[in-house]
């Protein structure tokens, strides 16, 4: 009778140990720092991040993902995934010849000139990598634009 209390207490734990496991997975929280999301995520607005995602189905056009770069952890929209062509033109992204719809995304064109890769001439997105992008471009955060395409396996997880 002892015995199968003490194995109903160790199952417990075990379980709750899981359930937080799992929960971290799925739901690990960040603070975004800095207004290159915004309107969409404002400074200092808390995030959860999908961490499992990755493993679990291909990026998608407009997934909202934190990543790593050069020591630093960033928050950017997708607009373009491998093997995509992709310009910049005025007021617009052009992605394989069509400008990417932003109908519920209200980016900031103003001084959208910054950086180099993809600003004058078109770019392809190398395998296992995709283009970033920050709503507000104004902001002239680093994203794709400054540093390249992000490797996938930089990518911590999908925004909820």
């Amino acid at each position: 009778m002892k015995g199968n209390k003490y194995k109903i207490i160790v199952l417990v734990v075990i379980l709750l140990i899981v359930i937080g496991l799992a929960f971290r997975m799925l739901a690990n929280p960040y603070r975004v720092s800095g207004d290159c999301m915004e309107p969409t995520i404002m400074d200092g607005q808390l995030c959860f991040v999908n961490s499992l995602s990755p493993y679990l189905r291909k990026y998608r056009i407009n997934d909202i993902v934190v990543f790593k770069h050069e020591g630093k952890v960033w928050v950017s929209r997708v607009v373009a995934l491998e093997g995509d062509m992709i310009k910049f033109i005025e007021g617009g992204v052009v992605v394989n010849e069509a400008i990417l719809q932003d109908v519920e995304i209200h980016r900031n064109w103003s001084n959208w000139k910054h950086g180099s890769y993809a600003i004058d001439e078109t770019l392809q997105v190398p395998l296992a990598h995709v283009y970033v992008l920050s709503d507000n471009l104004s902001a002239q955060h680093d994203d794709s634009r400054v540093f390249g395409p992000v490797a996938r396996e930089s990518i911590i997880g999908v925004v909820w």
